[in-house]
């Protein structure tokens, strides 16, 4: 959130006074965080309307570009901005003139948002570009291989690139860190501690510059380290697989069981490591492995496998086959294989875990164009209710911001595009919309449109025959409500209740989001009710009427529906009057507001039925407190034991789609910190917390490498299943999806892709 009291907001090295923060504030948290930044064809502020250019000219690669974004309306001098999504590589926008310029270096459909503003009258406009960038058949293109390399402390790599399209074939090499010579012998540097670092290199054309390719190298330690010191536990009677991890050294290893034995059943495997298998003996076993380089160094380790009887219950809502301990669990190299550009479907083990983690969307799932990537989630939130009831549905959201359904097996952990036969240019179906599941209903998607104040649905019940989109409910429709003809250019989905009776939506229609002030609800059989943020009136075609009880009045940033559908919790932005120290919760339908100043009510959050949770890090980084809605100033800590050596920066995303009517299942948050060297146990993994009595549970890594250009990808955003048996998150996966612009090597902060994962709750 931006601060509450702001004399000057900084954008694009611009700075403004409050006189214009309000119309603003959306443009500098699209740029700046990409949260939840919904985009229209024009919005209105101050009762005048600037209009932009309906397209952009195309572009190719390599050849000089310039457009000119002539306004329509208000009065010079503007202010211009891209408010969401990115130009091509090479080009960029000048804030004051409204002139792109530059040259393309990236092939592609690329889809964007531009803002414009005036400082005379307070004028704001928005507009949505879709922009090609020609492939240029005359241009040279680069290709590396080895594509995903690995290597030791001090290794040796031969690289060769390919150059299409040019007769002089010579590249130029670097790296970002060991030596490269002129001909691609890469020589890794030496590891100055046990852990595993990426290098990049780069080939670029000597002929056309701009042309280049990308890799990421893992390097690991020059001494060979047995790295698994604690495996998953087994449930008798099921199939067991884990693997153990050696880092270092000298590939390929051998390994050996030295000490103690297995259970019945289970194997290891020498050349891989794997253990697999199936017993039906319970108990706990205590067994010594060692690990052999190809240099003859050896590496040992005692590990202890607890087997469970069969009704333990290794899933929800108690996990007791998951680790729940504070022990370091290193990513170890190499990171599970899960394809370059392509690879959705591949299933794999996380190593430090035993979960079976699933690659759900890559560069192949939207064929209709050149697709940059794809988020779990919607618009950036966590809490996004993005699986139906039994998890055999879920969508997905592409850069663009649209929601592509899906189909997910939970036996397989595979996904398929619906209704791609119908969509074959697309390959399925593709939603304009923002929704969550029916928490009800396993075969029903509620949606809210974004360029009209209505909520809709979908009925996924006909998995042949493409559904089409039903009206549950125009905000705008009666009197009580929205005006009528409102002109939606912001929205923030709060979800609906636990037996979809009630939805939620904040709106704006003057500009982008941090200018909304009206906060609606939709009940069922009942209609409408309204609490103007401006204004501090509720009116509405049911319930309490009249002013609030909060002196507080302001914009608003986002808004969430508790489960049980009766508060509203909303995040201010500008302030208007009051000290607007919020959250504030809005009891629905009535004019009760409280905020919750002062007391720890900072972080991201997520909501039960009558339980508010955040990540207020009091008293402790990395704490969750609880609190109820209808008493948000009595938090009580939740987590009691936190690892050794846990500061920031660090961050925490909850999710809670799994919650039951008591509010005892636990939730579930993906952590990030850009401190991956200090070797601290929770940083960039899945976690899930117990709302009772603290115990926090380790799912999985996210393989983020922390340092994306999308928000979702770098902080892993994701959101719990509704049964509490799957948790889908975003991630880069160490950079080794391959490029935005389909190259199979990328650059980490630029143009590396994101793609969306599963990973199984046990």
């Amino acid at each position: 959130m931006l601060p509450e009291k702001l004399g000057l907001i900084s954008l694009n090295g611009q700075s403004f006074g409050l006189k214009r923060t309000r119309h603003l504030i959306a443009i500098a948290f699209c740029t700046l965080a990409l949260l939840g930044c919904n985009a229209t064809m024009q919005s209105v502020a101050a009762g005048h309307a600037l209009a932009l250019p309906s397209n952009l000219p195309s572009a190719s690669i390599g050849k000089a570009y310039r457009a000119v974004l002539s306004v329509n309306g208000g009065r010079a001098p503007y202010h211009f901005a891209v408010s969401q999504g990115t130009l091509p590589s090479g080009l960029a926008l000048n804030a004051h003139t409204g002139n792109i310029a530059g040259i393309p270096t990236q092939a592609g459909t690329f889809e964007l948002s531009i803002s414009v503003s005036d400082a005379v009258l307070g004028a704001f406009g928005i507009h949505r570009y879709t922009m090609a960038i020609d492939s240029c058949d005359s241009c040279a293109r680069v290709e590396i291989t080895p594509a995903t390399p690995t290597t030791a402390s001090g290794g040796k790599i031969k690289f060769s690139a390919t150059v299409s399209n040019v007769s002089n074939p010579a590249v130029t090499w670097w790296a970002s860190a060991g030596t490269i010579s002129d001909d691609g012998l890469f020589t890794a540097p030496v590891a100055k501690a046990a852990r595993t670092q990426t290098v990049t290199v780069r080939a670029t054309s000597v002929a056309q510059p701009l042309a280049q390719a990308s890799t990421v190298i893992a390097v690991g330690s020059a001494d060979l380290t047995l790295a698994t010191s604690s495996i998953p536990a087994a449930t008798s009677g099921s199939p067991y697989s884990t693997s153990l991890v050696a880092t270092g050294g000298q590939a390929p290893y051998q390994w050996a069981l030295v000490s103690g034995s297995l259970p019945a059943g289970l194997q290891l495997d020498a050349s891989s490591g794997g253990l697999t298998g199936a017993t039906s003996h319970a108990g706990s076993f205590t067994f010594g492995v060692r690990v052999t380089d190809a240099a003859a160094r050896t590496a040992q380790q005692s590990l202890t496998l607890l087997v469970s009887s069969s009704d333990a219950g290794c899933g929800p809502p108690k996990y007791n086959c998951s680790r729940s301990d504070l022990l370091l669990a290193k990513v170890l190299s190499p990171i599970p294989d899960m394809g370059n550009l392509s690879g959705a479907g591949r299933v794999a083990a996380d190593p430090s875990f035993g979960s079976r983690v699933a690659r759900v969307t890559d560069a192949t799932t939207n064929p209709g164009f050149l697709n940059r990537g794809y988020a779990a989630g919607e618009g950036g939130s966590a809490d996004a209710n993005i699986f139906n009831i039994d998890s055999t549905l879920l969508f997905v959201q592409d850069t663009g911001s649209w929601m592509i359904p899906m189909a997910f097996d939970p036996a397989s952990m595979r996904a398929e595009r619906l209704y791609s036969s119908s969509y074959p240019a697309d390959g399925g179906l593709k939603i304009e919309a923002n929704g969550a599941w029916s928490l009800r209903d396993a075969n029903v998607l509620y949606t809210f449109d974004r360029l009209a104040p209505t909520l809709n649905k979908y009925d996924f019940s006909d998995r042949t025959t493409p559904p089409q989109s039903t009206p549950v409910f125009d905000f705008s429709s009666g009197s009580h409500c929205l005006p009528s003809g409102f002109h939606v250019t912001w929205s923030s989905v709060g979800g609906g209740s636990s037996d979809d009776t009630v939805f939620a939506v904040a709106y704006s229609n003057h500009g982008g989001q941090g200018s909304g002030v009206y906060a609606v609800a939709y009940k069922a059989g009942q209609g409408c009710t309204l609490y103007n943020t401006q204004t501090g009136q509720v009116t509405g075609d049911w319930g309490v009427q009249g002013s609030v009880t909060a002196p507080d009045r302001f914009t608003i940033h986002n808004v969430k529906l508790s489960k049980d559908g009766n508060w509203l919790v909303i995040v201010n932005t500008t302030c208007f009057a009051g000290k607007c120290e919020g959250p504030f919760f809005w009891q629905v339908g009535t004019t009760t507001v409280t905020d919750c100043a002062k007391h720890y009510c900072s972080g991201h959050w997520t909501e039960g039925h009558s339980t508010w949770i955040n990540a207020g890090g009091s008293p402790q980084m990395g704490q969750y407190e609880s609190r109820s809605f209808s008493a948000p100033l009595a938090p009580r800590p939740l987590i009691s034991q936190f690892p050794v050596g846990l500061r920031v920066p660090f961050d925490q995303h909850a999710s809670w789609n799994n919650v039951d009517p008591a509010d005892s299942y636990p939730f579930f948050s993906t952590t990030w910190s850009s401190n991956m060297s200090a070797g601290v146990p929770w940083y960039n993994e899945i976690l899930g917390i117990s709302p009772l009595d603290g115990t926090v549970w380790r799912f999985a890594h996210t393989y983020i490498t922390t340092a994306s250009h999308r928000f979702s990808t770098k902080y892993a955003i994701g959101a719990v299943s509704q049964d509490g048996r799957f948790f889908a998150f975003s991630s880069d996966w160490m950079g080794t999806l391959g490029s935005e612009s389909g190259s199979a090597g990328c650059t980490v902060s630029k143009d590396c892709r994101g793609d969306v994962f599963v990973v199984e709750l046990k």
